[in-house]
């Protein structure tokens, strides 16, 4: 009896799993096991989305008032009912079921989500630097809206695929120890996994005193742990110095760029000043900015310009009865510097200089240059300022300035006016070049960067810059150990034609990529990395406080310091986000990330 009943048993055993995997290989099977693995995961991949897309275009999270009643619960909760009110019975039910345990909704959720997804790119620049030869560092600081120091740092490196880049690595708090020490602590905590003995090659800060010190600088403290991190003092920042000193060497020209200066304030003050301005003219005169010259120079460029369409605004308003008082006052006297010969005179010579700094600027803002590539540059800057001293370009400039206003009256001390204006044209770009000459003088110790000068390589056919090699012997002697190698493949490299119309040393780096020839000339691929390595401006710093200022605002001034740098993270990388989502399960390692962190009430990670 019982074995009757065992083998019947099995029998039903037996047939119950045929069944199964019968149906296991249905396609009602797998389309309803499709639809449920897309259930489970539905929530936390949308809620990883909405902060992802939150984050990148710097939008506040939360709201004033997040109650069920609320009109507006702010952007994270309105975004996340959006999409499930759009979602099909199923996909709604389902977010139903896990209210009570999981919303997604919480200020703690979306901390977590957002400090997972920017410790996920973190991770991989940290691999990146990892990998790469040589990694230089830029750093600076500002003051934010609650009036803390939040010191940035960017990382900018050659990766293994052989792309230059520039990755912000956070935002610091300094407030409690800005000094040199401090900061030297803060850089060392950070760079220490990475070799920094070896690998960094270069370090740039805009000049501060505390950072820029010869002898207790942050410069100097790095240099004694990494004796290869050559420091470049920003470019974009002396350039920034040489216009401020040069230009204001004299009380002439310090009146006329108050003057210039007032113009500016005198429209942005006033909206209806500034209608003027549209009806006449049809361009706002740009905001003065008082740290940044090339603000001056666009004001100046624009008036030289419409010169006589300014004055009819001018005109326009002392002539309007419904113009108040401050605004026919301050309208009589521009008109009248206007009219005046030295402002014309003053105006067109420097509307000439910045033509020439400003491309300069422009350069000095792209990341992809290298310092040999900026140095050749400002060269060329220097040259262009000093063919423009000469009796043709003073001719020309004081006609232009004749043309739009009346010459003076010669006072009693000055019978000749052409002759006094003269020296004033050459005694101000004689100050320039002099500031260009001072700030730019300590190029010296970069002579090796010829080596890499792309404009030379057909000179150096016949002859070879040994005093670049030999200079770049001394400065890195513990990098370039094979020294005959070295100057051999130069040597190859200068006698290929191929080479010799390339407009940067870049485009020679993603050659040796595209063509393999990595490993052929593997010395002269480093030097030309390391080149690229070392910064020429931290223009990148500049731009992550600007994103600083966007996320940290008045409505948002209590957010925490890891989510400040976090969010920044996020939106500053855009480029890598968009990157890894193309080559790399993006969102599904953000979620095994945080699932990871701790234990939660549901389940986040499946397994088949």
């Amino acid at each position: 009896m019982w074995k009757f009943l065992f083998t019947e048993v099995i029998l039903l055993a037996m047939h119950f799993i045929e069944s199964i995997l019968r149906h296991e290989v249905s396609k009602d099977h797998i389309h309803n096991y499709l639809n449920l693995k897309n259930l489970e995961k539905n929530t936390s991949s949308v809620i990883d989305v909405i902060v992802l897309f939150l984050a990148k275009q710097e939008l506040a999270f939360r709201g004033h008032d997040e109650s069920s009643n609320s009109i507006n619960k702010g952007n994270f909760r309105e975004l996340v009912e959006l999409h499930f009110s759009r979602c099909s019975l199923e996909v709604k039910n389902h977010y139903k079921s896990l209210q009570n345990k999981f919303t997604g909704t919480s200020k703690n959720i979306q901390n977590e989500i957002i400090l997972c997804i920017s410790e996920y790119l973190t991770d991989h620049i940290k691999h990146e630097i990892k990998q790469s030869m040589f990694y230089s560092v830029q750093i600076d600081d500002t003051t934010d809206l609650t009036q803390k120091t939040q010191c940035s740092v960017i990382l900018r490196y050659i990766t293994n695929k052989s792309e230059l880049v520039e990755r912000f690595f956070g935002f610091y708090d300094v407030s409690e120890d800005h000094t040199a020490e401090g900061l030297f602590n803060l850089i060392t905590s950070l760079l220490l996994e990475f070799n920094i003995e070896k690998k960094l090659v270069g370090q740039c800060y805009d000049g501060a005193s505390v950072m820029a010190g010869n002898l207790n600088g942050l410069q100097a403290r790095i240099k004694e742990i990494a004796p290869n991190a050559l420091f470049t003092h920003c470019f974009a920042h002396k350039l920034n110095l040489v216009l401020q000193h040069g230009c204001n060497g004299n009380k002439t020209c310090r009146i006329f760029f108050a003057n210039i200066t007032g113009i500016s304030a005198f429209f942005h003050n006033s909206t209806s000043r500034t209608n003027v301005v549209d009806s006449i003219i049809g361009k706002r005169i740009p905001q003065f900015e008082q740290t940044r010259w090339a603000s001056r120079s666009k004001i100046i460029h624009l008036l030289v310009i419409e010169w006589i369409n300014f004055k009819e605004v001018f005109e326009a308003i002392i002539n309007d009865p419904k113009s108040s008082s401050d605004s026919i006052c301050g309208s009589v006297g521009h008109l009248k510097n206007l009219q005046s010969f030295e402002f014309a005179f003053l105006g067109y010579i420097f509307s000439d200089i910045f033509l020439i700094t400003d491309n300069l600027f422009n350069t000095l803002q792209n990341k992809s240059f290298d310092i040999e590539y900026c140095l050749r540059k400002i060269s060329i800057v220097c040259d262009l300022i000093k063919n423009k001293r000469n009796e043709t370009e003073f001719l020309k400039i004081y006609n232009n300035a004749v043309t739009l206003t009346k010459l003076p009256k010669p006072s009693r001390n000055n019978t000749n006016m052409e002759s006094s204006y003269s020296i004033l044209f050459y005694e101000i770009i004689d100050s320039i070049l002099m500031q260009l000459s001072v700030r730019f003088k300590d190029t010296d110790r970069l002579i090796f960067l010829q080596l890499a000068d792309v404009s030379k390589f057909k000179d150096y056919c016949g002859i070879f810059p040994t005093c670049a090699l030999n200079n770049l012997i001394k400065t890195y002697s513990n990098i370039f150990h094979n020294v005959d190698k070295l100057k051999v493949e130069l040597e190859v490299l200068y006698n290929n034609v191929n080479y010799h119309n390339l407009p940067h040393i870049y485009d020679m780096i993603k050659i040796f990529e595209k063509d393999g020839l990595k490993e052929v000339m593997p010395e002269v691929y480093k030097l030309f990395s390391l080149i690229l390595t070392i910064p020429s401006t931290s223009v990148s710093v500049e731009r992550s406080f600007s994103c600083l200022k966007r996320i940290k605002t008045y409505l948002r001034n209590s957010t925490s310091q890891q989510r400040l740098s976090s969010l920044s993270t996020i939106s500053i990388e855009k480029l890598l986000i968009k990157q890894l989502k193309e080559n790399e399960p993006f969102y599904e390692d953000i979620i095994n990330i945080y699932a990871s962190k701790k234990d939660r009430t549901i389940e986040l990670v499946y397994k088949v």
